[in-house]
């Protein structure tokens, strides 16, 4: 005959409560560090984004400088261009750079300076002469002031590339 034993096996309430509560705090604090993680990822892709920009709008003037009649994927006609043909021209060949705050947009636009928050992301092309200025907000993480993010110097990037010369 087999004999009856007065213990059961398996898990009492509090163990399963202290397991919860393990997975809980574990839970927490992965979620942390995964947004961190993903706001470092979106700066470091707009700044990659405006580095490209950077890089593509010069090599594409160069390709002008040496003879080439088109550059820009024949966006741009090299004879007789300005710094706005270029932009017009670079705003179209980059059109499939995608914000890494707003991936549904565009990351590079015409015209502009970038200084609110909802400029973060944004590559924003402008002119003045035969000068291209490229500014990219990233917004610091840093700041308190979360309104005016991109107002500041240190949460966009700016660069400026001579065109037609």
């Amino acid at each position: 005959m087999m004999k009856l034993s007065n213990h059961t096996k398996g898990f009492t309430l509090i163990e399963l409560l202290v397991v919860v509560a393990i997975i809980g705090i574990l839970a927490a604090v992965g979620t942390v560090a995964y947004q961190g993680y993903t706001a470092g990822a979106q700066k470091n892709a707009a700044k990659s984004n405006q580095a490209s920009v950077v890089k593509y709008i010069a090599a594409e003037d160069q390709k002008c400088n040496i003879g080439e009649s088109s550059a820009m994927g024949g966006n741009l006609t090299c004879e007789g261009r300005t710094a706005s043909d270029v932009i017009t021209a670079a705003v179209t060949a980059l059109a499939d750079f995608k914000n890494p705050f707003s991936s549904s947009n565009a990351a590079v636009t015409n015209g502009g300076t970038v200084n609110t928050t909802d400029d973060k992301g944004y590559t924003r092309l402008s002119s003045s002469g035969s000068t291209i200025t490229i500014e990219t907000c990233i917004e610091d993480s840093t700041d308190d002031d979360t309104d005016n993010a991109c107002a500041a110097a240190a949460d966009r990037i700016s660069n400026e590339v001579e065109v037609g010369s």
